[in-house]
Parts: C-alpha cells; sequence; structure tokens
C-alpha cells in the first residue's frame, strides 16, 4: 500500500518552494543505518511525493541522497517497468561498465522499510529484475562449471529463482539428502553469476549443474510467479521447526530431527525441556531473539576496531581480518567473523585466551586471579590453573572447572560487568 497517493505533478506556487508539496518535511534525525544510502527515482513518482518520502524516511533515520552517485546501495522506483529501470540504470552509469550496481527496488521494499523503522531484508518480490547490458552477455555454453572460476556478484539478477533452489537445498538438508542440497545449491550458484534475469526457461540449456528438477522449478515461477513445490515445503510443519531449531545456538540438523520426533515444535516447549539442552543450547534458547537480530556492517567495523585493540594489546605486529559474508560485501549478517595472523608463525599461540580475558571485564578477571593466589594459594593466567605445592596444572576443559576447582559458583559472561 503506497504511503500517500500519488499525485500529479505541479509548479511551484507563490511562496512555495519546487519540491514542497505544500507540507512541511519531517525533521532529519540522525544517521542510524550507515551501510544504507536511498535513492528515489523520480520519474512516474512526481517530486511532490519524492520530497514527502524523502522526508519521511529521513526523519526515520536513513540515508537518502538527492543525487545518484557510486555511494547509493538501494535505488527505489514506483511504477517503473523493467525496460524503463534498465535503461534508466545504463543512462546513469554510462559506458563505465561499473559492476558495482546498486539493489533496484519497487516502492514495497520501502513502504516495509519504513513500517518496520529499519531497511527490511531484500526479498525476490522487491526486487526490479534489471539486465545488465548486452556487452556483458555471456554463452551459457562457455560458463565455467566451478564456482571458484566465475564472477559472482553480491547483488544479482536472478533472486526470486535462486531465492527457490536455496529453500529446497535446505529442506533437503533437513531430510539428510546431501546429494540434493548440492544439487540444488549449485543450480543456485550459476544462475547468481549470469550477467542477467532469466526470462525463459530456454536460456538454461547448456548452464553446467543445472539439472531438470531446478530447471522445473525456473519454469514454474517463469510462468506462474510461484512453484506449488517451493510453497509446499516452506508452509510444512517440519520445515518450519527445522529451520527454526537450527537456528538455535548450538543446536544442528541431527539434535533438531531429534527434537522434532519427540514432538518439540517451539522454542517454549523447548524450555520445559532444560534436561534435554546443554549449556551452549540452553543459551541459545535464552538469548534466541538477541542472537538472530541483524548485525549492520558499520557495527560489524566498530566490533572490528575493539578487537584490534585488544589484540595489538597482547600481540603487537597482528593483524585482523573481518572475513565472512561482510567481506564478500554483505550490509548486515547475523554474526561477525575476524581472522588473526601474526607474520611469525607460531606466535599466534594462546592468542585467544588472552584476547577474551582483555575483551570481558578486565576488574573481573583481576579479581579471580588475586583470589586464586590469596585464597586458594593457585596462580591463574592464561594457560590455566597450576598448583605451587603440588606443582601441577588443574585439568580444565572449560570456564566452568576453573570456578569448581576455586570452589567459586560459576558466572556467566554477560554477569562479569564488574
Amino acid at each position: 500500500m503506497a504511503l500517500v497517493p500519488p499525485k500529479k505533478r505541479r509548479g511551484p506556487g507563490r511562496g512555495e518552494e519546487a519540491g514542497a508539496g505544500g507540507a512541511a518535511a519531517p525533521s532529519p534525525a540522525p544517521l542510524r543505518f550507515p551501510g544504507v544510502t536511498i535513492y528515489l527515482a523520480e520519474r512516474h513518482m512526481g517530486r511532490s511525493r519524492r520530497a514527502f518520502l524523502t522526508g519521511l524516511a529521513r526523519a526515520k533515520g536513513f540515508r537518502v541522497d538527492q543525487t545518484y552517485s557510486p555511494e547509493v546501495t538501494h535505488v527505489v522506483m514506483e511504477g517503473n517497468t523493467a525496460v524503463e529501470s534498465s535503461g534508466w540504470l545504463d543512462r546513469v552509469l554510462g559506458d563505465s561498465g561499473s559492476l558495482e550496481r546498486p539493489l533496484m527496488l519497487n516502492i514495497s521494499w520501502f513502504t516495509e522499510s519504513m513500517a518496520q523503522g529499519k531497511p527490511v531484508p531484500v526479498e525476490g518480490r522487491h526486487c526490479l529484475r534489471v539486465p545488465l547490458p548486452t556487452r556483458s552477455q555471456v554463452d551459457p555454453g562457455s560458463l565455467p562449471a566451478y564456482a571458484c572460476q566465475r564472477h559472482t556478484p553480491l547483488n544479482h539478477h536472478n533472486l526470486c529463482f535462486t531465492e527457490a533452489l536455496e529453500t529446497l537445498a535446505e529442506a533437503a538438508g533437513f531430510e539428510g539428502s546431501q546429494g540434493r542440497l548440492i544439487s540444488f545449491r549449485r543450480a543456485a550458484s550459476v544462475l547468481r553469476a549470469l550477467p542477467g534475469p532469466i526470462t525463459n526457461v530456454s536460456q538454461l540449456r547448456g548452464l553446467p549443474c543445472f539439472g531438470d528438477h531446478s530447471s522445473r522449478i525456473v519454469q514454474e515461477l517463469l510462468e506462474h510467479g510461484i512453484s506449488s513445490e517451493v510453497e509446499r515445503v516452506k508452509q510444512s510443519e517440519r520445515y518450519q521447526t527445522m529451520k527454526l531449531f537450527t537456528q538455535i545456538f548450538g543446536v544442528g540438523v541431527k539434535t533438531a530431527d531429534k527434537w522434532y520426533r519427540e514432538g518439540l515444535r517451539t522454542l517454549e516447549d523447548l524450555q520445559g525441556q532444560t534436561r534435554k539442552l546443554n549449556r551452549q543450547q540452553e543459551a541459545g534458547i535464552r538469548h534466541f531473539e538477541d542472537l538472530s537480530s541483524s548485525v549492520w556492517r558499520h557495527e560489524a567495523d566498530a566490533i572490528q576496531r575493539v578487537v584490534e585493540e585488544a589484540v595489538w594489546q597482547v600481540l603487537p605486529g597482528a593483524s585482523v581480518t573481518l572475513t565472512g559474508g561482510f567481506r564478500r560485501g554483505k550490509l548486515q549478517g547475523h554474526d561477525v567473523d575476524f581472522l588473526i595472523t601474526h607474520p611469525v608463525e607460531g606466535q599466534e599461540a594462546g592468542l585467544i585466551p588472552k584476547v577474551m580475558g582483555l575483551l570481558e571485564s578486565q576488574h573481573f578477571e583481576r579479581e579471580l586471579r588475586r583470589f586464586s593466589r590469596a585464597e586458594k594459594q593457585m596462580l591463574l593466567n592464561s594457560h590455566g590453573l597450576y598448583h605451587p605445592e603440588k606443582k601441577e596444572s588443574l585439568p580444565a576443559a572449560s570456564e566452568e572447572d576453573i570456578f569448581t576447582h576455586l570452589g567459586l559458583e560459576y558466572i556467566a559472561p554477560e554477569q562479569r560487568n564488574a
């Protein structure tokens, strides 16, 4: 549903600035989503409506640029056809041949984002299918068979097809069918690497790793806009339950399958079965909402700065590299991965416990070491717990073991803000 009814464009009247629409725009708010820059294309939208939507988004903390630039990540259009969108993008990019192409979205993504007060994840239904220039077209028969040989951009042109195939791959994995899982994922990978959208099933001929089953799914989506098989999977109780359970920290497919066979279906069911849960799973359920929320790129960058500072205190000269989805160009994810290296091999040994100590409350750790020395006559450091009189290191496979040796109640990390 449109936020305000589209209006015909009219020229500015007396005392009225062009684009003001006769209404005061909401005051801009501080930027909340640095990784997202929106450009509202005026064609078919109208100047007044564009001004209103710009003010609305800025009031919610979004960055909206008045002119297009390479910094734009999301282009929003209203009432434009794929051909018009393609022509607009070609004119904007000119002959640069740039592979850094923004997400081309219809107004539904913008409307949903405004309603939720944050950028919603981009789904296939939000996307305008914009083909790349014909000069970039690749003969399907020449497309390499291995993904490591192909250029695969983050923003591709066949999202609705790849989402469907990934759903079937995920469902196959839940059933323990590794062969079908790999087949669907390989087919989805091929579609991501194509330089333009699939508009006819004949374009699939000659593509590597693309079997009959995947072709039928694409054909059904082309003809009906929906796949009955994919919809059956998404609506099935087993798929929904397995998807929920495997999103819990510390839970894999085998454990999720076991719980499903025992009749468990919801997080509430699991909370009533604490004897079935290990410590990781208990924490995963307790913090499920927080662990499931998205991490934005600027937040990942901030975390990296904290980790770098801690690492450099312990091991000068080390390098901290952001990896995972953010390294591949994603604007959001569900975790932050780092690779820590050092030019001298072996110097990184024992680094993680020291860094974790710095990232936790330093006062808490100092007090723990002081207690060990003063009350238990033991030495606690990053290598473990040592008993000087017995001249032996006490076995400890976890933090809980350290607390047990010291006769202390275990304090979870989230309670160590001393």
